[in-house]
């Protein structure tokens, strides 16, 4: 039998060993009803489809996100290549590493939370806008209610909702933790290094432009395999990856978005607003009142919260917003583990 040979070399329908990270685990049936399980895995020479049977299972541990010496087949089933399991074991860092010459890629988790303001030249569209907006009998009747009322400070909260959109908004911080997916089991965990990062806002409460926060934004993605690792986020499908990759747009930044944001199911993604209605795209939670059903303490405070960052920059307390924005990333990070835990993926 051969055994550890290059990814791209294995021979068709030869029985063969492999040492890999197995980067993520699904249940699967056939039409027939067939349970079975199909499963990604990688190692220093590039990456594996696996498929695993029910009854080839039956009698070992459960298949699992980690480090495993595995049997089987290449085999074609419908175009698509796949490595059919015959035997599997749990193995050490130390062993991968004899086999591979290289330590084990551990599968990471960037969990992302952007705040962002609206553009100072937005305030000269946002008066003219609304004007057109209410003349054209396309005002909400409440909106309408408050534009009679009070037109400048309807033009004053329309400015500040610019901040919602990348046409008339831009981004002020970027918050990243960076750490191990979670729900791995690796017999000899590695150290990932769990770190942070805010891109837009430092230490000291400078702010940087925002060309530049985005620049250093990209730099920490340049190694993200979609493959293997997830960006997670509450509502960063429906608002900041796309918020991001536009003002990059914007800023004249040459950026390939590192997941396909068009498809259903995007691969890659752990969005903790999408995974609580179980990917149901209508449904909308903010992330306050999903950390106060899980019995989490907010990241809100009563002096810094969301609808407060204007009045917050205007003022200049940036550190507050820096630290804001850190606090929602980890309080993401542990409703992402709560749900992978209770859950899965």
């Amino acid at each position: 039998m051969k055994g550890n040979i290059p990814i791209a070399e294995i021979p068709h329908g030869e029985e063969i060993w492999l040492v890999v990270v197995v980067t993520s685990v699904r249940p699967r049936r056939t039409q027939q009803g067939r349970l079975f399980y199909d499963a990604a895995a990688r190692n220093a020479s590039g990456s594996l489809a696996l498929k695993l049977w029910d009854e080839t299972s039956a009698l070992r541990p459960a298949l699992q996100p980690g480090l495993w010496g595995i049997t089987g087949r290449l085999e074609k089933f419908q175009e698509r290549l796949q490595f059919v399991l015959s035997d599997y074991r749990p193995i050490t860092a130390a062993q991968y590493r004899e086999h591979q010459g290289a330590d084990p890629h551990i599968p990471r988790a960037f969990t992302i939370d952007i705040e962002t303001v609206a553009l100072p030249a937005f305030r000269e569209r946002t008066a003219a806008q609304l004007e057109r907006t209410f003349r054209l009998g396309k005002m909400r009747l409440e909106q309408q209610q408050r534009y009679l009322e009070d037109i400048a400070a309807e033009e004053e909260r329309s400015y500040q909702l610019g901040s919602l959109s990348a046409i008339s908004g831009r981004v002020l911080a970027i918050a990243v933790h960076l750490g191990a997916t979670t729900g791995t089991n690796f017999p000899e965990q590695l150290p990932t290094g769990d770190q942070e990062y805010v891109f837009g806002i430092d230490a000291l409460g400078n702010e940087q432009p925002e060309p530049e926060a985005l620049q250093a934004f990209l730099t920490l993605f340049k190694d993200f395999d979609c493959e293997s690792d997830e960006i997670v986020g509450h509502n960063i499908l429906g608002f900041d990856l796309p918020f991001i990759f536009q003002r990059c747009l914007v800023n004249k930044l040459v950026v390939r978005p590192f997941v396909t944001l068009g498809d259903f199911d995007v691969h890659g993604v752990f969005d903790t607003m999408r995974r609580w209605w179980f990917g149901d795209r209508r449904g909308r939670v903010s992330l306050d009142d999903l950390a106060w059903a899980l019995g989490l303490e907010t990241s809100k405070s009563e002096a810094v919260e969301g609808s407060k960052i204007f009045d917050l920059y205007q003022r200049g307390q940036l550190l507050e917003i820096r630290e804001y924005n850190l606090r929602d990333v980890r309080l993401t990070r542990q409703v992402y583990e709560r749900m992978v835990a209770y859950l899965g993926r």
